[in-house]
């Protein structure tokens, strides 16, 4: 198979990057021909690897034994004045396409693969227009998680879902809601930790001297060229910077810790665009003696550098994707190093339940509470062999498992995807695809709470009488799978709903779920959003007084519904820290996005009388001066508590902050 991947590659930094190379190195040991079309040499200095001149031969390897597969990188031309034009732009997806397009056409490649929308996916989708090959999609996490809900952005990424041969994913429900076909998705393999480089028998890499080669070679990168103390208890990071991955919670503990006299060195693998902020905070916390924040390394390489850590800490918290998963945690883990991990980090782990804090983890619930993060350093630093003994016990959580095949798993998908281009029967079932297998199937996967309240007495299995009772009502094949979660619920709501108060609201709320589960035509042709977002670009220049003047508009794709009683289990997170109160009635703003994947949850009447207000008639001032007047309180008492209201339903993406709309007659 001739292969052609539009990927993130070395010497980009990262998870995706990571992925994309094991999956056509693993194609390529398979047997194949993969041409890997990147723009990965004109990646920013925050995210690029530090690769030596040892680490080249790893971007195109060939196997000889066998059938001989081989990976061959194809680079775009770098910017240039050669690029003119106005407004200026690097043209990504012209290149990549273009590129992929002469390399599909010279090598005769039979499928297309893009690993990442933006710009790897619009690439892939204009170069298969232009080529008649297949092509197959796989999105990351923050551009179906972030990128699609920007105005305009989301529009193009449902057209290269719905265009693509074969969309990879591990939950198929959003995209049957953008308008993916069914016969069209495809289980993502789950990126799996090559046992070969992250494993307890690893080498470690020598830090002194690779210290010492990074001061040498990148300078203006490494801020201690002080030589390292190879004798001292080495506290570990790498991966992206940032606040939300908790690296400033961890300078604080450990600054902490030096100022009681504790002793040890921090390497960090790390870099980001909070750069200076980080190292300045270094400073502050007393740590540039101790600290060595290097480039990132190889991801041949990583397994080396978590063999040399007594400890590695993976500290993510409240990140903006919720199911943002990453890899980090389990490559620590199969490296056999002692991992101290953030609670939300661990919930996410497929073997949360056999993490135990102390044997075989450190768990810390919430790094900005930073007692317990001081007390999992302080432990592993005290105790070196005691962060062994829990980092052999960590590694022993992953024996027995399989690495899964990536090369026999992509090998039988992109085959799947060639056959059905040229007419034939997929060998993938349903289930394998993640869908349901008929349509009481359908119905149970879509409407849990209201299955759960129609069979209060014996659980959900006790709602069957109605399913059958719809199914025998409506016996019609349905348009799909949301239009008969659809009619089902609001059959329960009629047809039952009026005997038992509790049942109509719980057939209401599931339907809302239902609803914010899919992207309808006449609301792709009435937008979130009819004007640009200014929000964030003046916050970042002029801070939260600069928005007094732009006007809030809400999303057109909000609900606010009222309930008498609350199906279970609780519905959604709140949008303050306290835990969502289970009285009746209740009010929720049910929030449909751009990508499919809404998210709901309860507020109170004072968010939904504001929401309301919320039309992009009157600058935020204006509100503000409203809510005084009608409450009868001073104006800068109010305003706190309007702006912080404001910003948060920004953050969550139910207003943007907008030009006031031109009063009439102007």
């Amino acid at each position: 198979m001739r292969v052609c991947a539009i990927v993130k590659y070395p010497p980009i930094q990262g998870g995706v990057s990571a992925q994309s190379y094991w999956l056509c190195r693993a194609l390529a040991e398979a047997g194949h021909e993969v041409h890997v079309v990147t723009n990965a040499e004109e990646v920013e200095q925050d995210y690029r690897l530090a690769l030596g001149e040892g680490d080249r031969g790893w971007l195109e390897p060939s196997f000889d034994a066998g059938r001989g597969g081989r990976v061959r990188v194809h680079r775009t031309e770098p910017i240039s004045p050669a690029f003119m034009h106005v407004p200026q732009s690097n043209p990504f997806v012209t290149k990549l396409a273009g590129l992929a397009t002469e390399v599909v056409r010279e090598q005769r490649c039979e499928v297309i693969f893009s690993y990442y929308l933006e710009p790897y996916g619009l690439a892939a989708h204009l170069c298969s227009a232009w080529t008649s090959v297949p092509y197959v999609v796989r999105n990351a996490g923050s551009d179906l998680g972030r990128l699609m809900h920007r105005r305009g952005v989301g529009a193009a990424y449902r057209e290269v879902y719905r265009r693509a041969d074969g969309v990879c994913s591990g939950n198929p429900y959003p995209l049957l809601g953008l308008g993916v076909a069914p016969d069209r998705l495809y289980p993502a393999p789950r990126p799996g930790i090559i046992r070969r480089y992250f494993n307890p028998s690893v080498p470690p890499l020598d830090l002194a001297a690779h210290v010492a080669e990074a001061a040498r070679a990148h300078p203006e990168l490494v801020p201690n060229k002080r030589p390292f103390d190879p004798s001292l208890p080495v506290i570990g990071a790498y991966g992206k910077m940032g606040v939300a991955k908790g690296s400033f919670d961890l300078l604080v503990a450990l600054g902490a810790l030096r100022r009681e006299g504790v002793q040890f060195s921090f390497v960090a693998l790390t870099r980001g665009r909070k750069m200076a902020s980080y190292l300045k905070a270094i400073e502050e916390q007393g740590l540039s003696d101790v600290t060595w924040v290097l480039p990132f390394t190889a991801h041949w390489n990583v397994g080396r550098f978590l063999r040399a850590c007594t400890a590695v800490c993976f500290l993510e918290r409240d990140f903006p994707i919720a199911f943002h998963t990453p890899t980090v945690p389990r490559e620590v883990l199969a490296s056999g190093t002692c991992l101290i991990l953030s609670g939300e980090i661990a919930q996410k782990q497929a073997l949360r339940d056999r993490l135990v804090t102390g044997e075989n983890v450190l768990i810390v619930p919430d790094p900005r509470e930073g007692g317990d993060l001081r007390a999992a350093l302080r432990r592993v630093i005290e105790d070196p062999a005691g962060a062994a003994a829990i980092g052999r016990r960590g590694a022993e959580l992953l024996e027995g498992t399989e690495e899964p095949n990536l090369g026999a798993l992509y090998e039988r998908l992109l085959a799947d995807v060639i056959a059905r281009r040229r007419g034939e029967a997929s060998a993938f079932s349903a289930a394998e695809r993640g869908l349901p297998v008929d349509r009481a199937a359908g119905l149970r996967a879509m409407a849990p709470a209201l299955l759960q309240v129609l069979g209060r007495e014996e659980g959900v299995a006790g709602a069957e009488p109605a399913i059958s009772a719809f199914l025998e009502a409506h016996a019609a094949t349905p348009a799909g799978l949301f239009e008969d979660a659809a009619a089902f619920c609001a059959w329960a709501e009629a047809a039952l709903g009026a005997a038992d108060p509790a049942v109509a609201d719980a057939a209401r709320y599931a339907g809302l779920l239902v609803w914010m589960g899919r992207i309808l035509p006449e609301e792709e042709a009435a937008p979130p959003f009819d004007r640009p977002d200014l929000g964030e670009a003046l916050r970042a220049s002029g801070g939260l007084p600069a928005l007094a003047g732009l006007s809030p508009l809400r999303t057109r794709w909000l609900r606010i519904e009222r309930f008498a009683s609350l199906p279970p289990p609780p519905a959604g997170p709140p949008m303050t820290p306290s835990p969502p109160s289970r009285e009746a009635p209740a009010i929720f703003a049910f929030h449909k996005r751009q990508n499919a994947n809404g998210h709901h949850f309860r507020i109170n009447a004072w968010t939904a009388a504001l929401l309301e207000r919320c039309d992009g008639a009157r600058p935020l001032e204006a509100l503000i001066d409203d809510e005084a007047r009608r409450r009868g309180r001073p104006l800068e008492e109010v305003r706190g508590a309007v702006m912080e209201a404001a910003m948060r339903l920004h953050r969550e993406g139910l207003l943007s902050l907008v030009e006031p709309a031109p009063t009439r007659g102007s």
